[in-house]
Parts: C-alpha cells; sequence; structure tokens
C-alpha cells in the first residue's frame, strides 16, 4: 500500500501539469467562452496521446490504467481547461470496451470527437449531454441499446445541437439519438454493463478533476489572503479565515485521497469500484464548491467581478458536477448500497484489500482473538466502571507478543506493521473492548524508547511489552489544556532529587498504570518551551495523589495531585529544560501511529454506521421501513462516505511515519477530520432513530445495546483528545498553506 504517485505516475502528473500550467493561463479559459471549448487546445492535448493513456497497448493505449487518467484530470481542473478530456476519455474507454476497434482509432487521434452521454436518453434524445455542442458522436444508452449518433444534419426537423447558456460556460447540449447516422455497439445487458462502466468511470475521473477544480480555487484564495491587507494586517493572519482555509485544504485533500483510492479499485477489478465512485464524486463536488465558495468570499467585492479568475473556478465547481444531477441523490446510491451491505459477513473493504495479503493474514487471526477474549462481562464492566482497560484482555494480547507488536524486536516487538495494529485495533474498537490503557500507554513509552536512558528502557519498555504495566500522561493542567508547554508544575533540584509539587489534568489510567509521564517546568525565566524536563514518577510515590473524574462519555480519567514528590535524577527522561524536545516523540508517535488520536476512533464510528444500519433494517415509520427513506440513505450514505474519507486520511499519516516522513500537517487533516466527521455522524445517525436513541445502556429497549447513544456522548470529546481542532487548523494553515500567524 502507498499514499503517494508511483515513478511512473509523477511523470504522467508532472508532464500534464506542466502542459496545463504553460498552454492554458486564465486568459485562454476566458477566451473559450461561452462555448467552453478551445480548438487548438484540444488539439494540442491530442498530440499528447492523452487518451490512450489507461488503455491497453492492443487498443492503441499506453498500457496504464485510470489512476493514471485521473492525475491528468486534476491537472485539467486544477486549470479549469476548457477541453473535453474526461467526456473524450470515458468515450474512448467505452468503445474499447465493446470491440469499436476502427470507431476507436480516430478518436485517439482527436478526430472524430467522440463523448457520452452520462444519463440514459428519454425519448430518444440525451439531455444536457457533457460536450454534447462540439461532439461529433454521442454514445448513450437508448432503451435497451448502446447506440454511437452522428450530428443530426443542420435544418432537419430535430434541429442542431446548440449550447445553451449554462452556469458553467459548458458546451452542453441535448442530441437526438434515434435520428441521423447511428450505430448500435450493444444491447440487452451487455449494452447496459457496458453504460454502467462508463458511468463509472465518468465518476471517477469527474472526481479527480473536481479536485483539480477545488485545489486550483483554493490557491487563489490562499495567495490573495497573503497579500491582501485590512485594518494594517494581512488578512491571512486572522485566525477566522486561517481555519476556515485549513477546512477546505483538508477536505480538498481528503478528496484527492478518496478520488485516487477509487481509480485504483476499477483498475483492480475490487468488488467496491462503483461505491467508491460514487462517494468520491459526491465528495470531490462537495469539497471542490466548499474550496472555491472560501476563496472567492475571502476576496471580498473582487471574487464577484468577472476580472478575478476566482469566479471561473466557483462557477464551474457547481456546474461540473451538476451534469450529472442532483448530488444527493448519489449519496442515496450510496446509502443503498450501504444499505444492503452483510453486516454479520465479511467487511474487508477496497482499502483492507490495498494493504496487502500478510495484513489480511493478521486479520484473521486478529478476528479469532477478538471473538475469544472480548467478552460481554468484560465490555459490561468497562462500561459500569468508566475504566477502559482490562487486565485479562491486555495480558492475553501481551501472551500473543501484540501490545508491543509494532516495535522493533530488541525493544520487545515483533517488527511488525503499523497496519496490523491498525487493524487490530479497529476490531478491538467495533467489539466494544476496553483498550485505552493500552493505547495511552503507546504513546508515553514512545518517549522513554527515544529518549531514555538505558535503564529506563530496561525496566519500563520491558514491562510494558510484557503487558504488565501502563504508563500515563501527564501533560495538561488546569490553565494549560492543548497549550501544554505553558506547564507550571514545578520541579526543583535537590541534590540528586528533585521535589515536585503541581497538578495535572486528565491523567488517563493513573488509577491503573505504575507510571506517569509527567512534564514540569524546571527554569521559569526562559520562554516556556525552553524550560520544561520531563520525569518518569510512580504513582505509587509517597504525595502522589489521584482523584477520579467522571466524564459525559461514561469514561474515567483523573486529576492527579503533586506534593512534595521526590525521585532520583535517574527519574529524568532526557536533559534538563529540554522537556519539549522529549514529549515531541509521544506527539509524533500519537501522530503517525495506529494508536493515534485521529485512527482510534476509526472503530468507533464504523460500530455507529452498523448500529444504526441494524436498527434501521428492524423498523418502519408511518407504514415503511426505515431502511427505504430516501432522506435514510441519505444520511447513510454521508456518513458511510466521510467515514472513508476519514480512513484515507489516517491511513495517508500513518503511511508516511513507516516512510520515515514525520506527518505534520498530513497527521493534523486527519485529527481534524475524522474526529469532526464522527460528531456529525454520531448526531445524524442517533437523530434517526428519534426517540429510540433516547435509550442508554443497559435498557433492554436501547438500540445496539446504547452504542448509539453513548458514541454520542464519547464523541463530543474526541475533538479535544490528542490536540483540540482549533489546534490542529492552526498546523494545518500556518505549516500546510503557509498563511502568517
Amino acid at each position: 500500500m502507498q499514499f503517494a504517485p508511483t515513478d511512473e505516475q509523477e511523470a504522467v502528473e508532472d508532464l500534464f501539469t506542466r502542459f496545463f500550467d504553460r498552454e492554458c493561463p486564465p486568459d485562454r479559459v476566458r477566451a473559450a467562452e461561452p462555448l467552453g471549448f478551445d480548438a487548438e487546445l484540444w488539439k494540442q492535448l491530442c498530440t499528447t496521446e492523452v487518451l490512450g493513456i489507461s488503455l491497453a497497448a492492443e487498443d492503441g493505449g499506453a498500457g496504464f490504467g485510470l489512476a493514471e487518467l485521473g492525475l491528468v484530470a486534476e491537472a485539467q481542473g486544477s486549470r479549469v481547461a476548457p477541453v473535453p478530456l474526461v467526456e473524450a476519455a470515458v468515450a474512448a474507454r467505452l468503445l474499447a470496451r465493446v470491440g469499436a476497434t476502427d470507431l476507436l482509432e480516430g478518436v485517439l487521434a482527436g478526430s472524430p470527437l467522440v463523448t457520452v452521454a452520462v444519463r440514459p436518453a428519454e425519448g430518444s434524445v440525451a439531455r444536457l449531454v457533457p460536450a454534447g455542442a462540439i461532439a461529433d458522436i454521442v454514445i448513450g444508452l437508448d432503451g435497451d441499446e448502446l447506440v454511437a449518433a452522428g450530428r443530426v444534419p443542420a435544418g432537419s426537423a430535430e434541429g442542431s445541437a446548440a449550447a445553451p447558456a449554462n452556469l458553467g460556460c459548458a458546451p452542453l447540449a441535448d442530441r437526438p439519438l434515434g435520428a441521423g447516422s447511428r450505430r448500435v455497439l450493444a444491447t440487452g445487458d451487455a449494452a447496459r454493463a457496458a453504460f454502467e462502466a462508463a458511468q463509472r468511470d465518468w465518476l471517477v475521473l469527474s472526481a479527480n478533476a473536481l479536485v483539480g477544480v477545488g485545489q486550483g480555487g483554493l490557491d487563489l484564495g490562499v495567495a490573495y489572503v497573503k497579500e491582501r491587507k485590512q485594518f494594517g494586517v494581512i488578512i491571512g493572519s486572522f485566525q477566522s479565515i486561517a481555519h476556515r482555509l485549513a477546512d477546505a485544504i483538508t477536505v480538498v485533500d481528503g478528496a484527492r485521497l478518496l478520488a485516487r483510492h477509487a481509480a485504483w479499485a476499477c483498475d483492480h477489478d475490487d468488488p467496491q469500484a462503483n461505491q467508491l465512485a460514487r462517494m468520491a464524486f459526491a465528495f470531490a463536488a462537495e469539497a471542490a464548491q466548499r474550496a472555491t465558495a472560501e476563496s472567492l468570499h475571502f476576496h471580498g467585492g473582487y471574487g464577484f467581478m468577472v476580472e478575478y479568475d476566482i469566479q471561473l473556478y466557483f462557477r464551474r465547481a457547481k456546474a461540473w458536477a451538476l451534469v450529472w444531477g442532483d448530488p444527493r441523490r448519489i449519496l442515496r446510491e450510496v446509502g443503498a448500497h450501504t444499505a444492503d451491505r452483510d453486516l454479520a459477513g465479511d467487511r474487508l473493504t477496497a482499502l483492507d484489500r490495498r494493504m496487502g495479503e500478510s495484513v489480511a493474514a493478521f486479520r484473521a487471526d486478529a478476528e479469532a482473538f477478538v471473538a475469544g477474549h472480548v467478552t460481554p462481562e468484560i465490555v459490561e464492566r468497562s462500561y459500569r466502571t468508566g475504566t477502559m482497560h482490562d487486565w485479562g484482555l491486555h495480558q492475553a494480547l501481551a501472551e500473543r507478543g501484540w501490545v508491543a507488536a509494532s516495535w522493533p524486536v530488541e525493544d520487545g516487538g515483533e517488527g511488525r506493521s503499523t497496519f496490523d495494529m491498525l487493524v487490530l485495533l479497529d476490531l478491538l474498537a467495533r467489539a466494544g473492548a476496553p483498550h485505552d490503557g493500552w493505547t495511552t500507554t503507546m504513546s508515553a513509552t514512545s518517549c522513554v524508547r527515544e529518549k531514555g536512558s538505558p535503564e529506563q528502557r530496561r525496566e519500563v519498555v520491558g514491562a510494558v511489552a510484557r503487558g504488565e504495566a501502563l504508563v500515563s500522561i501527564g501533560f495538561s493542567e488546569p490553565d494549560s489544556g492543548s497549550d501544554v508547554a505553558a506547564a507550571a508544575t514545578r520541579a526543583v533540584r535537590d541534590g540528586d532529587e528533585w521535589v515536585i509539587n503541581g497538578q495535572k489534568m486528565f491523567t488517563t489510567m493513573a488509577h491503573e498504570a505504575r507510571w506517569v509521564l509527567l512534564l514540569t517546568r524546571t527554569n521559569p525565566d526562559v520562554p516556556k518551551h525552553r524550560g520544561l524536563t520531563v520525569f518518569l514518577v510512580p504513582l505509587d510515590a509517597p504525595g502522589v495523589e489521584v482523584q477520579p473524574v467522571h466524564t459525559m462519555g461514561w469514561e474515567r480519567t483523573n486529576i492527579t495531585f503533586y506534593t512534595d514528590v521526590r525521585v532520583p535524577d535517574s527519574a529524568r527522561v532526557g536533559p534538563v529544560d529540554h522537556g519539549w524536545d522529549v514529549i515531541l516523540a509521544s506527539l509524533a508517535y500519537e501522530r503517525g501511529s495506529a494508536f493515534g488520536a485521529a485512527s482510534s476512533f476509526l472503530g468507533t464510528a464504523g460500530t455507529v454506521i452498523d448500529g444504526a444500519l441494524a436498527w434501521a433494517r428492524a423498523h418502519r415509520r408511518d407504514g415503511a421501513p426505515v431502511i427505504a427513506d430516501p432522506s435514510t440513505l441519505e444520511r447513510f450514505g454521508k456518513a458511510a462516505t466521510e467515514f472513508e474519507v476519514a480512513r484515507l486520511l489516517c491511513y495517508r499519516s500513518i503511511w508516511l511515519a513507516e516512510q520515515g516522513v514525520q506527518p505534520d500537517v498530513e497527521a493534523s487533516e486527519a485529527k481534524l477530520f475524522a474526529t469532526e466527521s464522527l460528531q456529525r455522524s454520531c448526531a445524524d445517525l442517533l437523530d434517526l432513530l428519534g426517540p429510540d436513541g433516547l435509550y442508554q445502556n443497559p435498557e433492554p429497549a436501547a438500540p445496539a445495546h446504547g452504542e448509539l447513544e453513548h458514541a454520542f456522548r464519547h464523541a463530543a470529546v474526541t475533538t479535544i483528545y490528542g490536540g483540540s481542532s482549533e489546534v490542529m487548523r492552526n498546523i494545518i494553515a500556518g505549516r500546510g498553506l503557509g498563511l502568517p500567524r
């Protein structure tokens, strides 16, 4: 599995990005309006043999796939180039699919120009065909026949194709399929199958193109806010602007991952390809409209002036999506596919299959482990006590060598892929298993592994790997939540010892852990990031007090107090006054591991969707099954699509970390989107339940054993744990978009 283009794909991407950058400046886009077609640019593009990129060599192509063609479509979208690339490429693939090689040869050379009607004809007329006003031939589904229809002669009773004035200045036109020259390419089931495959291609390529539109529009907005001044300052430094642009780039990046993933699924004939194509199109359409709308808004009144380029992107972001129809219909189709899923069957998705055979083999072992060890009693006890840890389960994991399985062998691990751990954590979360103690410990111990002394590594890392001990994290304080560098807990040296006084908030698992990784201030006279020191403090040391805090989500956390707590200098982790460098190891691990704040919530999202789906299948409302209601299907379509985007963002972050790249911005995007999407899905699907959503566990009437109601309460804090959404937005805006502080 990889989340970056291959060398060959990079070459394709670079070639066509440079082509459109060079050949299609904004003035050329304007000059092509209102028809939206530049014949000379199209001729230039066809000389690159672009239409054959995704075709097999025997069809006159380059032997690549839809993934490579999608990169070209994204490059076209980034310049809103007035050429029918998606339309003609889909037509070429369709002609190859039905064996019309005689027609295909000319199409690959750019003449005749062939397009595809993306919706079945109505009364033998294909309505608002993309590129219909300029195409020599339109391929469409007319009843049970897939036909290739030429232009109707000028002056005939049916009239000639002409582009109506339209939002995107596109060469759309109604085209009759039952008159003039007409060739039947396929009939019956074969015709429908070929047409549906062409629709899928169009959705995937259009999704990639819309990603380009969104990125191009966003680039204009970011460049503008870096230069524009209001009230004497650069407006890009306004947090309200920076945060909205951070949201915009996050959804554009998510759309890019989903569009490319859908192309991969098509190229590999994955069973989920049709579903992913619809997800990708729906989400890319939303992302492009959001990004261009934000950029337009931040241009102020200038954005509405035709002399400014942003309006070109804003109009096309909406128009290109509407060619298919109401985007909500796509979400309902996604929801219908989700509703048909076998909840008790194979849950493997295209993304799971991309991870390879070794991860699939591990999944089988992990499924058996979870089925055998996560009992109803364990789950019920965690709900009742609020302690999201079970020593029996934890030690069973240790016996399998899985507590530290992703660590190197020399640290007591097995050197397993992080994706193995992601699979295991997902299965545990879906089963309701309490494993917060494990996840917290792994994050804390990462500091000891990287920055600790040999003695600390032997004692702490070994005990953790054997499943004998937990480590809690003591970073946050009452007056410094996400701003952990503002820690006020003091550590003062006294000979060979340190005396610690202070208080920590949200020291989760402190009542079960052996140590707390404690951030203290050792030098108050230097900038706050420079006067910090980290200690491993035994939680049974004199002067340590642990008080429980029960949360709205039923989980227990703790406040810990430190009164004249004495620890030897050997408890120090890293150099004096360099504690910030030490805790960065924990933050890096959290952002690039399976135990991170973003990926750890994925299992919850999957459980919520499954629980709501089971309820909707079993209940009726107003005399009809709840699952049959179009609004219900739309809810599931949106939740399933956002879940897929969240997974892709999280997996990308983990993949980058495995390549040795610190996923700073990428991990922030994953955390931001995954947690806020979880909140949206929990709230929306709980609404679906109506009054039944009020029941809590252990009420017998509680849907899905109260998991949805509990998830709604729990989700509220996920945007805080591991860094608040606002912190994530600051990172994305500053380090990702380069906006000034």
